[in-house]
């Protein structure tokens, strides 16, 4: 049984979704709704029900002692001076979704439902993602606010099985992808690109979570693919983490689908080329030269800032800015084409990983 569950919360105008550990508390559903909504709880007292029957704010109590279980409803309104009034004023996401030629493609499909809210209205739009699996604008947005206030930087597909409620996918989405579907505003963006950030630089480059245990574990850079978590002693790929099938001595994990290139490089060598002014053939992702965040160009010059680190390099030719804070070349795009990026594969085998505390 998977120890994360789903509850669905309606405003009245719009549902979202949030994601919790089976084991919390009734109080950290009011303080997921308020930080999604941005309600001061000094001001406003924040009401929920299930069923009819309202929560309490309860430090105590668990999710399971009201009944709440995977994919439970919950009604939300808040009380202001004056009486209580529904959040009407919340509106449901309406962008228009776009195919993302090589990774996403669209689909309205009654028979394709967004994996989170199980609706599959036709006349909204929804992403099929590079794992497979559908999820909406709102959805995608209630999910990744979710997991970033989690302290989390990585994007997992959550899908789960509807009979067991167990995860089936877990694959992991890049930022761009996961910033495409969710149609954030600009103001959204930023928020999301400032939480990745801090979480990023909380959490460290070399870290993954052991696809048994889930707890955090540091790569030593002359290790290979294969690895061992010192907690449950499994061991798993690095690349893919799924279970090592092969045995321990071979390069490749022995999954059909693994080269035993990480999601990253794979992005890097095979992402679309465009147009940056000058350039013909720029590809339209690349890694940050300082902090590795892949970033996608979208229009204007190739002069950029990192929005992860804020570090100034040029799409092009990946040079950076100068100790002055002048840019190496000129905006127009004739610098020399710098090639495309790869993560340096490692050759050496080792079996023993070091936990952290992070």
């Amino acid at each position: 049984m998977s120890k994360f569950i789903q509850l669905e919360v309606n405003t009245g105008a719009a549902k979202t979704w949030i994601l919790l550990e089976r084991t919390s508390k009734v109080a950290e559903i009011f303080t997921k709704v308020a930080k999604m909504y941005a309600i001061d709880r000094q001001l406003n007292n924040i009401m929920l029900s299930n069923q009819g029957r309202y929560l309490p704010f309860s430090q105590c109590e668990s999710l399971g002692d009201y009944g709440l279980t995977h994919l439970s409803k919950l009604d939300l309104q808040v009380a202001l001076p004056g009486g209580i009034w529904p959040l009407t004023a919340i509106k449901a996401r309406k962008a228009d979704l776009r195919p993302l030629p090589g990774f996403i493609t669209v689909t309205t499909s009654p028979a394709e439902p967004d994996m989170i809210s199980l609706e599959a209205d036709p006349d909204e739009k929804r992403a099929r993602m590079p794992c497979g699996h559908v999820i909406g604008p709102s959805s995608m947005t209630s999910y990744c606010r979710s997991l970033l206030s989690e302290g989390k930087f990585k994007f997992l597909c959550p899908s789960v099985d509807s009979k067991t409620g167990n995860s089936n996918c877990d694959k992991q989405w890049e930022y761009f992808l996961v910033r495409h579907v969710a149609c954030l505003s600009i103001e959204e963006n930023q928020e999301f690109e400032k939480k990745i950030s801090e979480n990023y630089l909380k959490k460290a480059e070399g870290l993954q979570q052991c696809p048994s245990c889930t707890v955090w574990c540091f790569k030593d850079s002359k290790m290979g693919n294969f690895v061992r978590c010192p907690m449950c002693k499994t061991g798993f790929c690095w690349a893919c983490l799924r279970d090592w099938i092969a045995s321990n001595n071979s390069r490749n994990c022995g999954n059909l689908d693994c080269d035993g290139r990480e999601n990253r490089e794979k992005i890097l060598t095979e992402c679309p080329p465009k147009k940056i002014h000058g350039c013909a053939d720029c590809p339209s992702i690349r890694a940050c030269p300082k902090c590795l965040l892949l970033v996608e160009h979208k229009d204007r010059c190739g002069h950029m800032n990192c929005p992860g680190c804020q570090y100034g390099f040029c799409f092009i030719c990946m040079k950076g800015k100068t100790s002055s804070g002048a840019w190496p070349c000129s905006y127009l795009g004739n610098c020399p084409l710098a090639p495309r990026q790869a993560v340096d594969r490692l050759s050496s085998l080792t079996t023993e990983m070091r936990l952290v505390d992070v």
